[in-house]
């Protein structure tokens, strides 16, 4: 007997000891960034490791049940249902007599954030149990950006967050593993801003969705924004400091922004302010001339050291121009990830191809605080098309109109049921407490996998301009600007935002006016770089949406709309109104989205504050 216990301990001693030896050759044979410390090496290593064992496992699993998408989706919600009956919120809406795909489509309402918003205060205050099963654990409350609309509060459970997790990394390693599960330990270029975290009363952390993964000592070691840097709250310093730490290693792999809106802004910023970056790179110090604190200076020095080779290399190529600049000061890059879909965000998109030469934008989940909406299917460079992720939500979809209005009656649809090249608002029903819940995302059906509708994000539902029944969509109003901006040559459009004229002070009619009887009109406010505008410059927006939008132009003909009043704003006010979102909410960088239509006099007014 001891014998066969000796035997079978040395075997599995030499298991252990096999398995280590693999694991250091493979560990010195990758190809590495130097700025690696030995933990962050590891942690590296670990991760991407680990998640493209996980792809491997859970796409068997998942991809199996493309086949299937309903019978996955009934699992989904019967075992959500099952979970959270015994909660507050499953007693009040009959969970105990939910027994299918349909009885749940029937039995629970359609709903919005205000639904669920005494639930999740009782549960931000203890009482978990009112939105929760037994046994269930809250790991965080995502605050959505609040930028297209007020902030909501998303409980996030561990096991859901798990759960989701799983699902998401293996649908990812099935669709485009190649691309995004590199087998080097290349680290990841990325901009942020420290995040504002807040706490409930219980200490559950309150804060952006996107900002977990780089305050965490593990994940971090995937960036070049290592958590001891991530400090600083203010946009413009902390991506100067982002930029100093990502530009010393020339062997990213990725760069990653969040958003077009937000890859814009990094390119412009570097564009700017490159000779300040390299010189902090060449001395390995942060200029005396960047406002922070000497806290903040001293623990950011500490991670930096002088490279005047480096420092040469990248002045050379910002010296001679900046097209293509990414993949030359990175040679190694393969792809610049960033959601680019939707009319907000091409504008951006567009803007940005002269400084990425052969590299392409590249998306791999389209998601939000509320949940994994898809994956994408297609390989970097092509227009999107997202699969939903069987058993990580169950998502329904409601017919809307272009201006991202419900038809009357319309009903959610099931993904069997939805036609192609047709706009819906996506509903979901997540693991963590929202349930038939209206996201506000309108999506085009534009493809299929496995006889799956694959979906592509448009526009939100409520960015629409809409003074006299005529429902002009963000999407409608942005191409009319655009091809107006587009023939005026000795002008670029650098932002925009709009807003109706019942918020303008000026407005005939408005709330502070008190000159009523003159018809509404659309205050739109623009950033431009160029010359003085002429007044025909201004004329041509209204004219060519006339031309694009026909109720607009009947009602414009009538005079029952007024001609828009254009506000050319001074250079740098979207910037600073950026930095003003970020110092009075939680909203972080990779999170804001510039809102197209202005809904409040607060906000209007900040830009008006600002007329060149």
């Amino acid at each position: 007997m001891g014998g066969c216990l000796a035997t079978v301990m040395f075997w599995l001693f030499s298991g252990v000891v096999a398995l280590l030896v693999a694991v250091a050759v493979d560990l010195a044979l990758l190809p590495r960034s130097r700025f690696h410390t030995w933990r962050s090496l590891v942690l590296m290593y670990l991760v991407r490791r680990y998640c493209q064992l996980v792809g491997w496992y859970n796409w068997r699993k998942v991809s199996a049940k493309y086949s299937d998408l309903r019978g996955a989706q009934e699992r989904f919600v019967l075992k959500v249902v099952k979970t959270h009956a015994d909660s507050d919120y499953g007693q009040h809406h009959s969970f105990a007599d939910i027994h299918s795909l349909e009885d749940f489509r029937r039995l629970h309402p359609v709903t919005d954030y205000s639904h669920y918003k005494s639930y999740i205060e009782r549960a931000m205050q203890g009482d978990v149990r009112a939105l929760f099963g037994p046994g269930q654990e809250l790991a965080m409350f995502y605050c959505s950006s609040g930028t297209t609309g007020v902030s909501k509060y998303i409980p996030m459970t561990r096991t859901g967050f798990k759960e989701q997790y799983l699902k998401v990394v293996g649908c990812m390693y099935g669709f485009i593993g190649k691309y995004y599960f590199p087998w080097n330990l290349y680290k990841v270029a990325t901009f942020p801003c420290a995040p504002r975290w807040r706490y409930t009363s219980t200490g559950v952390k309150i804060g952006p969705s996107s900002a977990h993964r780089l305050t965490s000592k593990v994940l971090s070691s995937q960036y070049t924004m290592p958590v001891e840097a991530n400090i600083i709250r203010k946009e413009a310093e902390a991506m100067h400091v982002a930029f100093v730490l990502a530009l010393r290693d020339r062997d990213v792999y990725f760069w990653e922004a969040g958003f077009s809106f937000s890859l814009w802004n990094q390119l412009q910023f570097l564009e700017r302010n490159w000779p300040v970056i390299v010189n902090d790179i060449r001395c390995g110090r942060l200029s005396p001339a960047l406002d922070i604190t000497e806290e903040q200076r001293k623990a950011i020095d500490s991670l930096l050291s002088p490279d005047s080779e480096r420092a040469a290399e990248l002045q050379k190529e910002f010296e001679r121009c900046f097209d293509g600049i990414v993949p030359r000061v990175f040679p190694n890059v393969q792809m610049v990830m960033a959601l680019s879909s939707g009319t907000s965000m091409a504008v951006y998109s567009e803007r940005c191809k002269k400084y990425l030469g052969h590299l392409r934008i590249a998306s791999a989940v389209y998601g939000a605080s509320e949940g994994a909406i898809g994956v994408n299917v297609k390989e970097p460079g092509k227009q999107p098309e997202y699969a939903l992720v069987p058993e990580a939500d169950f998502v329904e979809f409601l017919p809307v109109d272009e201006s991202g209005e419900a038809e009357e009656g319309a009903t959610p649809l099931l993904a069997s049921e939805v036609k192609m090249d047709q706009l819906y608002e996506v509903v979901l029903t997540n693991a963590t407490g929202l349930y038939r819940y209206r996201m506000g995302d309108v999506v085009r059906v534009v493809g299929s996998y496995h006889g799956t509708p694959t979906v592509d994000f448009q526009f939100r539902a409520k960015q629409m301009l809409n003074v006299h029944m005529e429902k002009v969509s963000e999407a409608a109003f942005t191409g009319a600007l655009r091809r107006a901006v587009d023939g005026w040559p000795d002008h670029q459009l650098v932002d925009f935002t709009t807003a109706e004229s019942v918020l303008d002070p000026a407005a005939a009619g408005g709330r502070s006016a008190d000159s009523a009887g003159s018809p509404p009109y659309y205050l739109v406010l623009l950033e431009l770089s160029g010359p003085s505008l002429p007044s025909q410059r201004i004329d041509d927006i209204d004219a060519t949406l006339q031309q694009e939008h026909f109720v607009y132009r009947s009602f414009r003909v009538k005079s029952s709309i007024g001609p828009m009043r254009v506000v050319r704003v001074q250079p740098g006010t979207f910037a600073a109104y950026r930095q003003h979102v970020f110092d009075t909410t939680q909203t972080t960088i990779n999170q804001f989205k510039q809102p197209r239509v202005l809904r409040t006099e607060e906000q209007v007014k900040f830009f008006l504050d600002r007329e060149l």
